[in-house]
């Protein structure tokens, strides 16, 4: 084909809005932007086999010659403007790069559709990217008036260290930002439920899973974002940050995905134009960014066939561990790291919940498709394509692979969901690993273990729990922090109302959950440790570095609504969605470790408040903290009273400020009266 006859057959085509179109430099490869939709590669196939002009005209709908995707690149939007250019860069095409709504130009990498460059390009929309043909040299252009030249390049900065160590010991010391299911736990979700059908053709079909920490506040849907993004970017005055914004990769994506699931949901038919064609291909390529950016961040060996299985590398792990070694042992463990150095156990867990578990066949009893995104149905194609680039097109692999796996996985479809990626072996950040066929289930697992399950959720959330009372006690309160949201956003799964689907030990728990207005009225080690780390996280937002007060007044709130239940009343459980029935017969266990945790918690909340000037709340907190100790059976803790004693003090010293305040105002109200009767009378006079 010649690039006007490609580009010719893709516009002529009546379903679809393209706005932007390349070929690969070896005339192998079609790249196509879709206006609404991702970016797809497509092969280009010669003899006698390829869709002849006839045939597009025709329409192509019952056509044995349709042409699906290779593969699938995106986590963009593209929906502001209609020219949004994609196209292959690098000496071999070994990236494909486009613009997006965001102002920011993406590049991704085309082996494991992962991004590897993120740059604000564009005060409003960055319609795309030009890139040198040999050079590492870019050009972005958009809405605002300028256009941009950008150069790949290491750091400039001699002191910043760019290797995977050196990015790890800086995640350390990263700001905390709290999460949304952390800030807010069942308020975040109220009026933000996603509720979706999956839109693939597997057998295991069913509701679409949109878990707690895909939730987002904003959803980029304003009602002018068509008009209102323009005005915002030429009426501002404020000077707007272009360059490199790696750093802000997870939440642009997070909003993105969210914007797209709230135009799908099957309540919201009405929000217009849908981001993206296919919800099950957007979250596969979300996820599988998301999991690769974390991997980068901490210097972990990544592989896009099963994105969500870190492992360390072995180079890294073994000089961690030797300067362990030099200092002495670390009482957490031989093996597992120092918990804040490199190789701990705790790094090797998905950042968010919904990035692994609808996809671990351990944990949802279907799998939802995860990984690289590829049509196996031309894994003949690749291979012969990448191993002989002396080979004409025209005389290469004509025709598509055909086999049982592809026929039942429904391979072409959308979003090739098929999964048998041999090919697609891809090689990780540090080495090349090679893993066997992957072939998911189409049918519910016959060996499916609802309690294994629980028991990997309980695990992990106490190894995130342990790791976060490491690096406290190592003086890393961002860091602790961090850690303990995270397990927050993995309890979440257990005690909020959201759509599981194929996830079926979770689903189990719904009932039971719906059914006592949001409350957990059965006593477990789960919910301990929820309260446990609540707990943990507000004495990390009343340290100096973060000093986030109300951040800890809201976790000790929230503690003392979980325990609710359980402390109210010795040997019962409140139940029943407004907590009005009781369940007798509790042990007694269960109260004594309630209230212990109920006293901890008014101490958490007395300290906040005493930090806010809250000194009357204070008081009446310790003291309930004083009562829970005693009901606990336990003796009340010096730190308890010297508290108890400092509130009542400021409270004190607060009084008496506003008593001569008050004096005051009123003294200087009488001196006026009089100097007014005294003017009178000598007028009088």
């Amino acid at each position: 084909f010649q690039r006007e006859e490609i580009f010719q057959q893709v516009c002529k085509s009546l379903s679809v809005a393209v706005s932007g179109i390349d070929v690969s430099k070896d005339e192998r490869e079609l790249l196509v932007s879709y206006e609404s939709d991702q970016v797809y590669t497509f092969p280009i196939f010669g003899g006698k086999d390829h869709p002849t002009m006839e045939d597009i005209d025709g329409g192509m709908e019952d056509s044995d010659k349709l042409v699906s995707e290779l593969a699938a690149y995106g986590g963009h939007l593209n929906r502001l403007t209609f020219l949004k250019m994609a196209k292959y860069a690098g000496p071999n095409d070994e990236y494909i790069c486009t613009g997006s709504d965001s102002g920011h130009a993406w590049i991704y990498e085309k082996k494991s559709s992962t991004v590897v460059g993120f740059m604000k390009a564009d005060n409003s929309t960055c319609n795309g990217i030009q890139p040198h043909p040999s050079l590492p040299y870019f050009i972005t252009y958009g809405i605002d008036s300028t256009a941009k030249l950008w150069r790949a390049t290491t750091p400039v900065d001699k002191d910043v260290d760019d290797s995977d160590m050196g990015r790890f010991n800086y995640s350390k010391s990263v700001k905390y930002e709290k999460s949304i299911i952390c800030d807010q736990w069942g308020k975040a979700l109220k009026g933000n439920g996603v509720h979706l059908f999956d839109d693939t053709q597997h057998q295991w079909g069913g509701k679409f899973p949109f878990f707690p920490d895909e939730t987002n506040e904003d959803d980029n849907d304003d009602p002018d974002h068509f008009l209102g993004v323009f005005l915002r970017s030429r009426l501002s005055r404020e000077a707007p940050f272009i360059g490199n914004d790696m750093t802000s990769l997870n939440r642009v994506l997070a909003k993105n995905y969210f914007t797209s699931a709230r135009a799908a949901d099957e309540d919201n038919v009405d929000r217009g134009d849908k981001p993206v064609k296919s919800m099950s291909g957007m979250k596969r390529r979300v996820n599988l960014i998301k999991l690769r950016h974390q991997a980068d961040r901490l210097g972990l060996a990544f592989d896009s066939a099963v994105p969500w299985m870190f492992k360390f590398k072995e180079h890294l792990l073994r000089q961690s561990l030797n300067s362990e070694d030099d200092v002495g042992s670390d009482e957490s463990g031989a093996g597992n790291g120092s918990m804040v150095s490199y190789g701990c156990l705790v790094d090797l867990i998905p950042d968010n919940p919904s990035d692994w578990i609808p996809f671990d066949g351990l944990l949802a009893n279907l799998p939802v498709p995860g990984g690289m995104s590829f049509n196996v149905k031309y894994e003949r194609y690749c291979l012969e394509s990448s191993e002989d680039r002396s080979v004409a097109p025209v005389y290469r692999a004509c025709c598509p692979i055909e086999s049982e796996s592809v026929e039942d996985n429904g391979a072409g479809d959308k979003d090739g969901n098929a999964q048998s990626v041999k090919w697609m072996a891809i090689q990780s950040n540090e080495k090349a690993i090679e893993y066997p066929n992957i072939e998911y289930p189409k049918y519910p697992c016959a060996g499916y273990d609802s309690s294994q399950a629980w028991d990997i959720l309980y695990q992990t959330v106490v190894l995130l729990k342990e790791a976060g009372n490491k690096a406290l006690k190592a003086s890393l309160p961002f860091l602790a922090a961090r850690r303990y949201d995270k397990a927050i956003n993995y309890c979440s799964l257990a005690y909020l109302e959201y759509p599981v689907g194929t996830v079926d030990f979770l689903a189990e728990h719904q009932f039971v959950i719906y059914e006592n207005g949001g409350y957990e009225c059965r006593w477990n080690d789960l919910i301990k440790t929820l309260v446990m780390i609540r707990l943990n996280l507000a004495m990390c937002f009343l340290k100096e570095e973060i000093n986030d007060t109300k951040g800890a007044r809201t976790q000790a709130n929230l503690s003392l609504k979980e325990l609710k239940p359980f402390a109210t009343e010795k040997g019962v459980v409140l139940t029943g969605k407004k907590l009005a029935k009781k369940r007798a017969d509790e042990p007694s266990k269960t109260y004594t470790e309630s209230k212990a945790l109920q006293a901890k918690a008014y101490f958490r909340l007395g300290s906040s408040q005493i930090l806010l000037k809250e000194y009357d709340d204070a008081v009446k907190s310790f003291d309930l903290c004083v009562g829970s100790t005693k009901e606990a059976g336990k003796t009340v803790d010096a730190a308890v009273m010297r508290k108890i004693n400092e509130a009542k003090r400021r409270r004190k010293e607060k009084k008496e400020r506003q008593r001569k305040k008050f004096k005051f105002m009123f003294s200087s109200n009488e001196e006026e009266e009089d100097g007014s009767k005294c003017t009178a009378e000598a007028g009088s006079g």
